[in-house]
């Protein structure tokens, strides 16, 4: 509403002060735009200023600012209210020509947000800011030709929006800001390998190449997975220098104890390259710890109360930013560590677990190196995984004759069809001088388990670093219910191979080794 000459000047000099603010700067644009708008929280008001500095980020082109942000954040805490429908709207009063494409899930959330900030551009208080009801020489205001919530436009200005589900059609469409809000939409989307894999790929050959000059992008989300994208986008920028290095903004619902953040660089990347953003030098807000993010929401009491009717795995993840991979009745994350490399000198033994299947649901042929140090640890390297026979075992011979595994003792499981495949190693002339053995596995597949299982709920269980330490964490962390199980069986083979071929060899024996563990481990109630 414009000022009147019934106001008084008081009055209308204090309504002229906050239009003028509400241009200049964000949070008192939202607080402007919105009554409800809770901008006195802390977390807002962090957010709102790392906002701006996307903004600047945009206006420099590039020069100054924020040109990748990250905000994780639990959910219902006004981050799309923020980012998705408010920050477009002021990004375009302030640089008009700016063209924005928003993407979430579903196509319907996109366009909701969308049509939230195309509807904030139409009212009065917006207009009295930086429309036709300001002084600007050159107002923002909608093209009237804008009639879809999904794609719309200003008039006589370049800027606009486009709106899209994640995968949707937005090629041929150039952005100089891109946003991300909620790239998954549920647990099962979380979990399923397949859509996670669709959203990194859309990401970065769809998304990325919409790009114009010196654009900024923000992905806010609350975390499901720790490969979600999010966590790949972190592990990114460790694996290659490269690649975006990405601005974090990490507000757990409560506040993390001392001992949780890292205290040293290699910890803090660590974690990166496990997908979990922690920074270095506590809470970003400056909380003690368990000090709630929002009191006024969620006070300690509602967290508890939140944390105790959801599982501890759903509350870490969404509540507390930090993702578990897998928390399983008989293995989870927690239970392995992953190393640069194992110590030299290892005796490496080799079982090859194999099937036969050939459809998508089919178990897989797999094997890698594992090998035990004289302080009872195991290390396990280069896992093989591979669904077809016919393409595995050409793999697996190309490893028997490379270098890498010139002393590797390899073992074959001594049943059914495996016994031919065995045979055929057997024939192989090239493999005269490999060291192939024949296994009877011992018990079922939960008692072959059981030694190394103790190993690793005493955190002596070792993955040497690779592409493939969390498929097989989320493999095995399913173990006994979970689909597939023949990454546990790569390893209780090759366990049962080290000690029936090493038992009797040296004093800190594999058998030995395995019997003090589980009479220690009894002993303490592992």
């Amino acid at each position: 509403m414009l000022p009147s000459a019934s106001i008084p000047t008081k009055a209308i000099k204090e309504v002229l002060a906050n239009r003028l603010m509400a241009q200049r700067n964000f949070l008192p644009f939202c607080r402007f735009m919105d009554s409800k708008y809770p901008w006195q929280t802390p977390h807002i008001q962090m957010m709102t200023s790392k906002l701006e500095q996307v903004e600047r980020y945009i206006e420099t082109e590039g020069k100054e600012g924020i040109g990748r942000l990250i905000v994780l954040m639990p959910p219902r805490y006004w981050k799309s209210q923020t980012v998705s429908r408010k920050f477009p709207a002021w990004v375009l009063g302030k640089l008009p020509d700016t063209s924005i494409i928003l993407t979430s899930y579903g196509a319907n959330l996109a366009t909701t947000h969308s049509r939230e900030a195309r509807d904030l551009i139409l009212t009065d208080r917006y207009q009295s800011i930086f429309g036709a009801m300001s002084a600007r020489d050159e107002p923002v205001v909608l093209d009237p030709d804008s009639k879809s919530s999904a794609q719309w436009d200003l008039d006589g200005h370049s800027g606009g929006m486009i709106a899209a589900g994640v995968g949707g059609a937005i090629t041929g469409f150039g952005a100089k800001l891109f946003l991300i809000d909620d790239p998954l939409k549920s647990r099962d989307e979380a979990e399923s390998k397949t859509r996670r894999e669709m959203i990194y790929d859309w990401y970065r050959s769809t998304a990325y190449t919409r790009l114009e000059d010196a654009a900024a992008i923000i992905l806010v989300m609350t975390r499901w997975d720790v490969e979600d994208l999010a966590g790949e986008l972190l592990r990114m920028m460790v694996e290659d220098p490269e690649a975006d290095q990405w601005e974090v903004l990490f507000l757990p619902a409560i506040a993390l104890e001392e001992k949780a953040y890292p205290t040293t660089r290699e910890d803090y990347l660590e974690n990166l390259l496990r997908g979990i953003y922690i920074p270095m030098g506590g809470d970003q807000l400056g909380r003690k710890p368990g000090e709630p993010l929002w009191p006024q929401k969620h006070d300690e009491r509602a967290l508890k109360a939140i944390h105790a009717n959801t599982q501890d795995f759903e509350f870490t993840a969404l509540y507390q930013q930090m993702p578990r991979l897998a928390a399983g009745e008989y293995f989870d994350d927690r239970d392995f560590q992953i190393v640069e490399k194992a110590p030299e000198g290892l005796d490496w033994y080799a079982y090859i677990d194999l099937a036969l299947g050939e459809s998508e649901t089919s178990d897989y042929n797999v094997t890698g190196g594992v090998a035990l140090d004289r302080d009872g640890n195991l290390y396990l390297r280069d896992r093989l995984k591979v669904q077809e026979l016919e393409k595995f075992l050409p793999d697996v011979r190309e490893l028997m004759l490379s270098e890498d595994w010139l002393h590797t003792h390899w073992g074959v499981e001594d049943v059914a069809f495996q016994k031919l495949v065995f045979k055929e190693f057997m024939k192989d002339p090239g493999l005269v001088n490999t060291d192939i053995t024949p296994v009877k596995p011992n018990g079922d597949k939960v008692q072959r388990a059981q030694p190394w299982r103790r190993r690793a709920k005493n955190r002596k269980v070792f993955l040497v670093r690779g592409k493939w330490n969390l498929d097989f964490i989320r493999t095995v962390a399913s173990f006994p219910k979970g689909r597939h199980d023949d990454d546990v069986d790569w390893v209780s083979g090759s366990v049962q191979m080290i000690a029936e071929e090493e038992g009797g060899e040296r004093k800190t024996s594999t058998s030995e080794a395995i019997v003090v563990d589980a009479e220690m481990f009894e002993a303490v109630g592992a």
